[in-house]
């Protein structure tokens, strides 16, 4: 099982990351923006918002429930389609937490 500290640590590491990025929002979306059913909510909202709003939240949740993170994530894939090189810290930080994800 992997430690819950640096779990938490890395999930402070991607809003701080967020934030110094200016990808973090003051505003929240709709709810029906939140609601939204397709993967990464791509119909509703930005990636950065979906992390915001939906992943970051439900894996601190995740975590704090079950004492780990969801089994296979794999959302470092996906931050490198929406940003390319732009952002390579970010998806290095969603990386770890991809991987540790595989880790039972």
């Amino acid at each position: 099982m992997t430690d819950i500290a640096f779990i938490d640590a890395k999930l402070d590491d991607i809003i701080a990351y967020l934030k110094a990025a200016r990808l973090w929002s003051e505003t929240q979306p709709e709810p029906s923006a939140l609601a939204s059913r397709e993967p990464f909510a791509i119909d509703t909202l930005s990636f950065e918002q979906w992390l915001q709003f939906i992943y970051l939240p439900g894996i601190r949740e995740h975590v704090q429930l079950h004492q780990q993170l969801p089994a296979d994530m794999a959302v470092a894939p996906m931050a490198h389609e929406a940003y390319g090189q732009e952002h390579m810290p970010l998806v290095h930080l969603l990386m770890v937490l991809d991987n540790l994800s595989k880790i039972r």
